[in-house]
């Protein structure tokens, strides 16, 4: 899984609106059981971030991934059962922004006769995307506040990193410490 967690570049990302993402792959932890990882990333591009999950969310996308139905429905099946009996379709999951750790994403629903935003977490969102089978998009600006800019260097990377960690910021974190991986590894 590390070889998603790829820098990108500020001036590739800039000339674009919104970037089309799937879901590279989601892990748990041994020793954390609620701490688990969902990795998002470019069809086109060989990059990714990670995104915090619970267990609960984690294991919601998790069997959706490996398409297996569980023996009592998620709450994600519970509201596509819903939604589809009222007709309701989700258009688009689009993450708009990334402010102090936390996504800002919105759900684009249409009922057959108007559009419909919704404010979603990200874990929701992905999860009911993969449900309507509907596309994640991130904006461009979302994504430079979560990407790692290709021109630091190892000594700037850590000092990232440690910021990230004294800050809290595990998503920025965990993408640090994977491209510093990714450098040692191409040494």
């Amino acid at each position: 899984m590390e070889k998603f967690f790829v820098c990108l570049h500020r001036n590739l990302v800039a000339a674009m609106d919104k970037i089309r993402l799937t879901v590279k792959g989601i892990s748990g932890s041994l020793d954390k059981p609620d701490f688990n990882v969902l990795i998002l990333g470019s069809q086109e591009q060989e990059y990714g971030f990670p995104v915090i999950l619970g267990l609960y969310e984690a294991q919601s996308i998790a069997f959706r991934i490996e398409e297996c139905t569980p023996k009592i429905p998620f709450s994600h099946d519970l509201f596509f059962n819903l939604a589809r009996e009222y007709n309701v379709e989700i258009i688009e999951v689009l993450i708009k922004d990334y402010v102090s750790s936390t996504y800002f994403v919105d759900v684009l629903c249409f009922d057959g006769k108007k559009y419909m935003t919704f404010n979603a977490r990200i874990s929701d969102a992905v999860a009911l995307a993969l449900r309507f089978t509907a596309p994640i998009f991130i904006t461009k600006d979302a994504l430079l506040k979560i990407s790692v800019p290709a021109c630091h260097d190892m000594q700037e990377l850590e000092v990232i990193l440690n910021d990230a960690v004294k800050n809290e910021d595990y998503e920025t974190a965990i993408a640090v410490r994977n491209e510093i991986r990714r450098r040692q590894e191409t040494v």
